[in-house]
Parts: structure tokens; sequence; C-alpha cells
């Protein structure tokens, strides 16, 4: 053990130096790799490959899937105040990563109910309400994170930060891909997604566990967040700023854009007739593309800019929209569903990293609120349309929207994002403040 130790230390000391932001890198990466690999388990491919098992329509799994993002927007609005505030931001954040667990402990019981509990007249209100506990969860975990995480690692290196959580959640999922697929493949529906829904809910709390470890840095912290709880004054102290005015377009066309790839695996199997197995390998690509998208942030976003890799995310997105759709076979299917999410995980990292940049410390947990209730109102309005669209027009001429709106927002985040000021680590700004 001790060497494998000593081999650790190297490899973080070529991040930071600093001993409590080692130890956060360790801490809060693996947190991150952890629910990086488990949210899919639960919530992405194999939730879609269930609910077309159960009969559950297009515009019914849309519907719960705005259920969960209408409580994220309610959410954030109220708790928009209260994030900057809180001072014991690791414990709560620990807490309420292992309150996620209810959500896959609901398909537990779905996924083992006798066969005249598994119907869509069932299965929707249980689903409707795992979603939304699982979203108001969510949301304040969201709004802490962002204050945490600007206070506990410094913004030079959290490109690397993000590589380093990318490349062991990917590994770490595409471990969980591989068991939760044979499972499907040899148990089949519905004890396959049994496998796969238990292990979701066991590494929500290993991943409540080792948070703990983690230590905010003083010489990060710039003081109090806003003066108020108040979720109105929260909201006002954001909407005046430059910032917000700059990046509100961006921000909205986001949600919009990707209410059809919501639909991908449902599509595939409705159009080519993917059997319940392909659940499985779609979310080992899925952990696949984010260790690829994420691996490569760390340089690309130092090199390029954000704007830059946001412009090129949203144009693969846009080409891998249309290949999803049009693809004649399943594995042109599953390399068109691959590059979306390795686009997916580019702009799902760049994003917030550049907004950690340039947004003032002292209301990123307010501005990350109104960012995410643009994200998930936006969200929760494209996924009711576009999961009615895909049951009345098919689904070439509601991709083909979708990727249009990408490749427009991809124009606006390359004018947001073209300025803005280099990052430094937290040992060169300790530095700075010893020469003054």
């Amino acid at each position: 053990m001790q060497p494998a130790a000593g081999l650790t230390d190297k490899l973080l000391n070529k991040i930071t130096t600093h001993p409590v932001e080692k130890r956060n890198v360790r801490s809060l990466s693996l947190n991150m790799m952890i629910k990086s690999a488990d949210m899919p388990l639960f919530s992405g491919t194999e939730l879609q490959a269930f609910q077309v098992k159960l009969g559950l329509a297009t515009s019914q799994m849309g519907m719960i899937a705005s259920f969960g993002q209408i409580a994220a927007v309610i959410s954030y609005f109220l708790l928009m105040g209260v994030a900057d505030r809180i001072s014991n931001r690791v414990r709560v954040y620990s807490i309420f990563t292992a309150s996620m667990a209810v959500y896959p402990a609901l398909l537990i019981f779905l996924s083992l109910a006798p066969d005249w509990m598994r119907h869509p007249g069932i299965a929707v209100p249980v689903m409707a309400i795992g979603t939304i506990s699982e979203s108001v969860l969510i949301s304040f975990m969201a709004l802490i994170f962002s204050a945490l995480f600007v206070r506990a690692i410094s913004a030079g290196i959290q490109g690397k930060f993000m590589s380093i959580m990318g490349v062991g959640g990917g590994l770490l999922g595409l471990f969980c891909g591989y068991i939760s697929s044979n499972a499907l493949l040899y148990l089949g529906y519905p004890h396959g997604f049994t496998v796969a829904f238990v292990m979701g809910a066991i590494l929500l709390l290993i991943a409540a566990i080792v948070v703990k470890n983690v230590k905010e840095i003083p010489e990060l912290s710039t003081g109090a967040g806003s003066k108020s709880i108040s979720p109105i004054k929260a909201f006002r102290s954001v909407v005046g700023t430059r910032e917000f005015k700059l990046l509100l377009l961006p921000n909205t066309l986001r949600g919009l854009c990707g209410g059809a790839s919501y639909f991908a695996m449902a599509t595939g199997m409705k159009q080519l007739g993917l059997g319940v197995e392909f659940a499985g390998y779609t979310t080992m690509l899925i952990f696949l593309g984010g260790m690829i998208g994420t691996a490569s942030i760390g340089f690309t976003v130092d090199r390029y800019g954000a704007g830059k890799v946001l412009l090129f995310s949203n144009l693969c997105m846009a080409v891998s929209l249309m290949g999803v759709v049009l693809a004649p076979s399943a594995w042109l299917f599953l390399i068109f569903f691959f590059t979306m999410y390795i686009s997916f995980s580019c702009e799902g990292i760049t994003i917030p990293l550049a907004h950690y940049v340039i947004v003032p410390q002292q209301i990123i947990g307010a501005f990350s609120a109104v960012r995410l209730m643009l994200l998930y109102g936006t969200g929760a309005i494209a996924v009711i349309v576009n999961g009615y669209l895909l049951d009345i027009f098919g689904s070439v001429l509601v991709f083909s929207i979708n990727a249009l709106i990408n490749v427009v927002t991809g124009i606006l985040w390359l004018y947001a994002f073209n300025k803005g000021h280099k990052p430094q680590p937290v040992a060169a700004l300790a530095q700075s403040g010893n020469n003054h």
C-alpha cells in the first residue's frame, strides 16, 4: 500500500503542491468519478430501455423527465440564496449524495414487483416521484458544489482536475457498463435492470463517504456570499451583472438543443429494433465518450479557449444527432451515439469551468442556480415538445431541428467566451500574497 500511496502523491505533486488542495483533488475527484459512473445506471439509457420494456409511450417518458426538470427549476430558485451562505458545505453535500439512493431504490422496487404492477399506470407515478426527488437533491447539490469547488480547487488546475475525474470516471463507468450489459444480456428484463439499479444505489453511498475528506482552502475564499438568503434578492444580484447578460442566450439554447438527444436510445430501439442489451452497450459508450471528452479538456481549453472548444463540441453534436437518426444499422447507431457523448462531455465540463473563471466568486452559487434554472427550464419544455413531436412527425424532422439549434448555440458560446483572463493555481495565489 505504501508504494502505491507514494506514486499517487508524486502524481498529485505534478498538479499541485498545496497539501490541502492535494487532498481535495484526491477526495473530490474520486467522489465525482463514482457519481459520473453511477448516474447512467439508473437515469440514462438503461432507464429509457426499462421504460420502453414497461410499455411507456415516448410522450410519457418525456413527461416524466419534464417533471424532474420543472422540480429542478423551482428548487434552484428557492435555494439560490442558500448555497453561498452554508458554512459546512462538505457535510451537507455528503448527506445529500447519500439521499440520492432513494430513486434507484424505487426503480429496484419496480423491477422486482409482480407482473401486474409493472405497467404504465403504476410505473409513471412511481418514476415521476423518483425523478422529482432526485431533481430536488441534485439541484441543491449542484449549488453547494459550485460554492465548494471554487473554494477547494484553484482555477489554475480545474481543467487538469476535470481530466483526472473524466478518465477515472470513464474507466469505472466502463466496468459498470460491462457488468450491467452482461446482466441485461443474460438475465434480461426485468432482473438485469435490477442489477444496474442496485449498483447505482451502492455507488452513491460510497461517494457520500469519500467526499467527507474535502476541506475548503482559505486562500481561495473571497468572503461570504450574498447578504440575504432571499431567492429574489439573490436572483437580482445575478441578472444585473454583465456576465449574465452575455451568457443568457447560449445558456437558454443549450437546454432547448438537448431535447432530441434525450430520446436517442428509445429512437434506436424503435427504429432499428435494438435489444435491451444495447442499453448496456450505450452505457459503456457514455462512459468511454465522457472519458475521452473530459480527458481532452485540460489541454484543449487551456490552449484554444472555452469558446472554440464549445463551438467544436456543438458542431460535432449536430452531426452526431443526424447520424443517430439516419443510421441504417445498429453499429453505425452506436458510433454516432458515441461521438454524441464525447461532445456532451466536452460541453458539460467546459461550460461550468468557463463560468467559474469569469463569474464573481461571491455570487457563483446564485449564478449557477440561475444558469441551471435556464438549462432545466428550457430542457423541460424541450423534452415535452420533442416527445410529442416524435410521436406525431417522426424522428428525422425533430432531430434535424435540434441539430440546427446546436450549431447556433456553438456560435454564441464562441462569442461569449472569446475573451477571459488566464486562471492561476492556488500555489501562485499564495506566492503572490506573500510578495505583498
